[in-house]
């Protein structure tokens, strides 16, 4: 099994400084929720004993999207057909003599104070998981507590866990998994690089440094069902490099102030016809879609096979934003990317109302749908 300098830090962590506490503070591509995952699978296939392994997070749906398909290519590197140790209905897996089992913190509380374990990992820390979630969790784990994130500010575990918890401080970036980070992945991280609108990203995802992130703009929102009963569009916001073509199907609940959004495409370098294609997937001439104005001839080519114009462009960025923060957003499991945006967007300039220009590419989809539904609510005029 390959890994990194980042699994080998992990490992020495607990098994040399007999640490009961991992903190891996790391940037985008360095293999630290693979490596700590690694370290479970290594651990439980050489343990005689029964040993009780939990990995969580602050949602179900965020686990199977991520730490959990990446453990399932870990058994497949392995040589272990993930079906045949896999309990999908209890959430866990059987490796050896041991369990490894994980849940989402918001979805099932219970198990935050309840059973106990020998290891725990707690995948993203910095979003949504609570500095009590964390100490009830620790108090329940025996051996070994493991946790990452990227740090996209301070919070808790700078504040309340590092002063205070004897701790092994591990702290990675992309150059620590050169040998393994895809291609296509690591050009997008160096494409930031020097470049100065990217200066806090590139702090945060390429160095591993705390960021200067406040808060985010859309704080009210969860996975959910989306609402079929309520009419629905399609936002469609294109991407020039290097940013993805995204398109999101909403539906707006007015009368009980809720957006329901699900994650349709967020792909890189389409070329027209297949980002046709793409939209032909979810979107049939009889859906409306409302698409980025600023690009009119793609509009014009998309018209040939789709109901899709341009939005109309009134008001200013923020003041839709701040109609749209009266609004609880509801988004479907697998809208991943879209859960990584409303995570990572934020005002540039609070005070003068101006939101960074990152992260927004499916957010700005479900607002050109807003848009497109409220336009009595702003006054016509230039932006």
């Amino acid at each position: 099994m390959q890994t990194t300098k980042v699994f080998a830090d992990n490992y020495a962590a607990y098994r040399i400084d007999n640490h009961s506490l991992g903190i891996n503070q790391g940037g985008q591509g360095s293999s630290k929720t693979w490596s700590i995952l690694q370290l479970f699978f290594i651990l439980a296939t050489a343990s005689k004993e029964r040993l009780i392994f939990t990995i969580c997070s602050y949602a179900l749906p965020h686990l199977k999207l991520g730490a959990i398909r990446d453990f399932e290519k870990i058994l497949l590197s392995a040589g272990i057909n993930p079906d045949s140790v896999h309990n999908k209905t209890d959430h866990f897996f059987r490796i050896g003599n041991s369990i490894i089992d994980y849940f989402g913190i918001r979805d099932n509380y219970s198990k935050v104070t309840g059973p106990r374990r020998d290891f725990l990992f707690i995948n993203e820390a910095n979003n949504k998981v609570t500095y009590d979630d964390f100490d009830q969790l620790n108090q329940r784990t025996h051996r070994c507590t493991f946790v990452d994130y990227n740090p996209r500010s301070e919070f808790w575990i700078h504040n309340e866990v590092i002063p205070h918890f004897k701790h092994a401080f591990i702290k990675s970036t992309y150059l620590d998994n050169l040998d393994n980070i895809p291609k296509a992945e690591l050009d997008k991280i160096l494409w930031k690089k020097d470049k100065p609108k990217f200066t806090n990203w590139w702090k945060v995802y390429g160095l591993g440094e705390i960021g200067q992130f406040e808060g985010t703009i859309f704080t009210d929102w969860e996975y959910g069902e989306f609402d079929d009963t309520l009419s629905f569009g399609f936002g469609l916001d294109f991407g020039f490099h290097p940013s993805p073509d995204a398109m999101v199907k909403v539906a707006i609940d007015k009368k009980h102030k809720i957006i329901y959004a699900s994650e349709c495409i967020y792909e890189m370098g389409l070329l027209p016809s297949e980002l046709s294609n793409k939209v032909g997937e979810y979107a049939s001439r009889n859906n409306q879609i409302i698409a980025d104005s600023a690009d009119p001839r793609m509009i014009k080519n998309l018209q040939s096979k789709y109901n899709i114009r341009g939005v109309k462009k009134t008001g200013t960025i923020s003041e839709w934003i701040r109609l749209m923060q009266d609004y609880k957003l509801i988004i479907t499991e697998g809208s991943h990317n879209l859960a990584k945006e409303l995570n990572n967007y934020v005002w540039s300039d609070k005070k003068a109302g101006i939101p960074i220009d990152e992260w927004n590419h499916l957010i700005d989809g479900i607002r050109y749908v807003f848009m497109n539904q409220n336009q009595m609510r702003i006054p016509t005029r230039a932006r």
